[in-house]
């Protein structure tokens, strides 16, 4: 199985898991320390304003934090760039229930015949992120968005 193909299972698995079920449980924190077990270890020692969504049963998970521009490239590191022309081609969906999660993060433009993706987008390297882990940068703000299938 290709890279590509191992990715839109994994994004399409990941979204179907919540398309079928109800809202996802949520819960805030004001800081990573907060956070503490409640997120994943990789998530950086700065991050702030975290969100997390989990499906039922644990089937997949969605986090947004905010991260200063220093604790970026520590965790880029980390990570294996998706090319946007890869990431446009991906199907993405959004956690049942929340209006926190990235809605726009791929967007066609059709007066253009374009398609415009709002983030950069990262998979796990399997170090400190796990492979199965996607993590995207906004490029509009310092936010952070996170899903992974499985618990």
């Amino acid at each position: 199985m290709t890279r590509r193909s191992l990715l839109a299972a994994v994004l399409c698995l990941a979204g179907a898991s919540v398309a079928c079920g109800g809202a996802a449980k949520t819960s805030g924190f004001a800081t990573r320390s907060e956070a503490g077990e409640a997120v994943p270890a990789w998530v950086p020692a700065g991050a702030t304003e975290l969100k997390l969504a989990t499906a039922a049963g644990g089937s997949a998970s969605w986090l947004r934090f905010r991260l200063p521009s220093e604790g970026r490239a520590a965790l880029e590191a980390e990570l294996l760039r998706i090319p946007d022309g890869q990431v446009a081609t991906l199907t993405f969906r959004a956690p049942k229930g929340v209006d926190w999660w990235f809605r726009g993060l791929v967007q066609v433009v059709p007066a253009r015949e374009t398609t415009v993706v709002a983030a950069d987008v990262f998979s796990g390297a399997g170090r400190t992120v796990p492979a199965g882990t996607f993590v995207a940068f906004d490029r509009a703000s310092d936010s952070v968005y996170a899903w992974w299938a499985g618990g």
